[in-house]
């Protein structure tokens, strides 16, 4: 099965759920943990569900009606998703270091060059 795309957003979303340690966390406690805002957030967490990396449930219980507040909706990387979140930051981290060399090495030999 192959994963989710690694834009830098999704990357963004799977950092602040391993740094929760297996912690459910709520829409917008990811998106203040990774920045990002909701629009931005639940289709990554959509498609990252239907990767089968995160899993999704709503809160037990009606939330207090009179706070107004709708219910919220849980999210956790699955057992498969942690290991493969580590697996696809690594990768992109080790691609990133890779690039950055390569282009600090080019911008050197531009400079002697000149």
């Amino acid at each position: 099965m192959t994963g989710p795309r690694m834009t830098l957003p999704t990357q963004a979303v799977l950092q602040a759920l391993l740094e929760h340690h297996g912690e459910e966390l709520y829409g917008f406690e990811l998106s203040k943990a990774s920045g990002l805002a909701a629009g931005t957030i639940y289709p990554i967490l959509q498609r990252l569900t239907a990767a089968g990396w995160v899993s999704a449930r709503w809160e037990d219980h009606e939330p207090d009606r009179a706070s107004g507040r709708p219910p919220r909706r849980y999210y956790r990387l699955t057992v498969e998703g942690r290991a493969r979140a580590v697996h696809a930051l690594n990768t992109r981290s080790k691609s990133r270091s890779a690039t950055t060399g390569l282009l600090n090495r080019q911008s050197g030999a531009e400079g002697r060059l000149a």
